[in-house]
């Protein structure tokens, strides 16, 4: 039976958590009794998924928990905490909220290219797992963020692939999953802004000079032309092994 819906939001919600739920069941990311470490980096995307989890255990049969972590800093190193507005707002949904500088490596090079810095920032994230006895780790990559690593390995590669769905690691101590799979950024983007969700900007370096921008300007003028670009092209990388993450 669906839950009665009392305004715009809580449409908006259960939408999402429509297609959130399919990708759930469909690869076993969210299990009885984990403790999933949410990670919140203050945009849209990580907001959205923090109020969807959240939203879920009211209606779930199965239970959770969750913790919101932000990684301090960016291409550049360690940097700020997440303004004071988001912060709050991760309070007042009633979960725990830790930040932490990002771990480097000694004599890291800086500015870190972004295959360093995700990956930097991910062992942060795992470090923090252990810390807050997390076995799960989810992060906010929507439909479109798969249909742009796929194109940029194509690209740069020759191979079609992109990021796995859900991924174990440490001999399945801790799971990264992406609940937002299935998501269009304009359903994020809806949600949000009928949420009044009180996103910060992403202020790294490198936003709108990386490989990743380029190959979100392409896609853009695919889908002007081809209509379901994105999920075509994420449901023929799906066909192949996702790609390294380590």
């Amino acid at each position: 039976m669906a839950p009665k819906l009392r305004d715009e939001v809580e449409k908006q919600l259960f939408f999402a958590s429509k297609k959130v739920d399919r990708v759930i069941r469909e690869y076993s990311m969210i299990e009885e009794g984990d403790r999933i470490l949410v990670a919140v980096s203050g945009g849209k995307d990580s907001l959205c998924l923090l109020k969807i989890l959240t939203w879920r255990l009211r209606y779930s049969p199965i239970k959770y928990e969750l913790v919101a972590a932000h990684v301090r800093g960016n291409s550049l190193g360690p940097g700020e905490d997440l303004p004071a507005e988001v912060s709050g707002w991760i309070e007042q949904l009633g979960v725990p909220f830790h930040s932490h500088d990002i771990i480097l490596p000694e004599n890291e090079p800086l500015p870190m290219n972004c295959e360093r810095c995700s990956r930097n920032r991910r062992r942060t994230l795992f470090e923090m797992c252990e810390e807050f006895k997390c076995n799960k780790l989810a992060l906010g990559h929507n439909l479109e963020d798969f249909a742009h690593t796929a194109l940029m390995n194509l690209l740069s590669s020759g191979r079609l692939q992109t990021m796995a769905f859900r991924r174990d690691y440490f001999g399945g101590k801790i799971g990264v999953i992406r609940p937002l799979a299935y998501l269009r950024e304009h359903d994020i983007i809806r949600l949000a802004t009928v949420g009044q969700f009180p996103t910060s900007t992403n202020n790294c370096p490198l936003v709108s000079s990386s490989k990743r921008a380029a190959a979100r300007k392409i896609m853009h003028q695919l889908c002007k032309e081809f209509k379901h670009a994105a999920e075509n092209i994420l449901r023929a990388a799906k066909e192949n092994p996702p790609i390294g993450e380590e």
